[in-house]
């Protein structure tokens, strides 16, 4: 009877060091034949996180700060180019709405365009039919940008969960410094096309609205859109600048983490301890 359990003790310790064989072996494989795909999937974190920060940035600057609209309005005069274009009064207040319920429309929390305004004192729909349309197409922009950023987070997540697998804590050191070397080239860009729709907002503007909206339907006359009277060219440049400085703000943060990885996270690999014990049951 002892010697059963002895024997059978002995079998469960034998195929214990041969399952941990086995795993360590996978492990050591799959780093050996997986690593080829580090710069690939630093890469890709760095360009989807530079795509989540975008959209994050664009919420921040429109959505986070109604006064910014009250403030244009009154900086470029809508009341008054309503009244001279149009010969309509309309409220600031209700102007403030417009925007509000407008921006609730792109994010996907209004099912319609149908916001109501007092023009001379008697209750109308702001938006027209041509102009509604238009914003419809906004809306899918919008939306699927939202959507992107969601899949681009789980995606990150994922890159980060399977390179913590494979390198412990030493995959903050390899997205990190991926994030600098892709960072060079896409600040490069970034600072051109930043340059050239700050020189030249009117082609830039116009080549946007071409790209994404090449149906057609987004070209309005002041004398006729109100859209157009409460949202000139100058509050797109104005708005415009906006996003890209809470842009470039929020890509200050991985940079400094990038930079304090690089540093310090090159050694975070699995302890040593470990190590040893795995490859000494190989």
């Amino acid at each position: 009877m002892v010697e059963q359990h002895i024997l059978s003790a002995l079998f469960m310790l034998q195929y214990r060091s041969i399952y941990d064989a086995k795993k360590v072996f996978g492990k050591v494989f799959m780093k050996k034949y997986l690593r080829f795909s580090y710069p690939i999937l630093a890469v890709l974190f760095t360009l989807m996180l530079y795509f989540i920060l975008f959209v994050s940035a664009f919420e921040l600057a429109c959505y986070n700060n109604s006064s910014y609209y009250r403030k244009e309005f009154k900086k470029f005069k809508v009341e008054e180019s309503l009244k001279e274009y149009r010969g309509e009064e309309i409220p600031l207040s209700d102007l403030e709405n417009v925007m509000r319920e407008t921006l609730r429309y792109l994010r996907g929390d209004r099912e319609n365009l149908l916001i109501p305004v007092a023009v001379n004192g008697e209750s109308t729909a702001f938006y027209q039919e041509d102009e509604a349309s238009h914003m419809a197409d906004v809306r899918v922009l919008f939306t699927t940008s939202l959507t992107l950023r969601t899949m681009f987070i789980l995606s990150c997540l994922a890159i980060l969960f399977f390179l913590l697998i494979l390198e412990h804590g030493r995959a903050f050191y390899i997205l990190g410094k991926g994030f600098l070397f892709t960072s060079i080239g896409l600040l490069f860009l970034l600072l051109l096309l930043s340059l050239y729709s700050v020189m030249h907002f009117d082609t830039a503007f116009t080549e946007f609205h071409h790209i994404f909206f090449s149906q057609g339907n987004w070209e309005f006359d002041p004398s006729l859109s109100r859209m157009i009277d409460i949202m000139p060219e100058e509050f797109f440049a104005d708005t415009a600048l906006r996003i890209l400085m809470h842009y470039f703000f929020l890509l200050v943060f991985p940079f400094l983490f990038s930079f304090f990885f690089v540093k310090r996270a090159k050694g975070w690999d699995y302890p040593e301890e470990d190590k040893k014990e795995f490859y000494g049951r190989i």
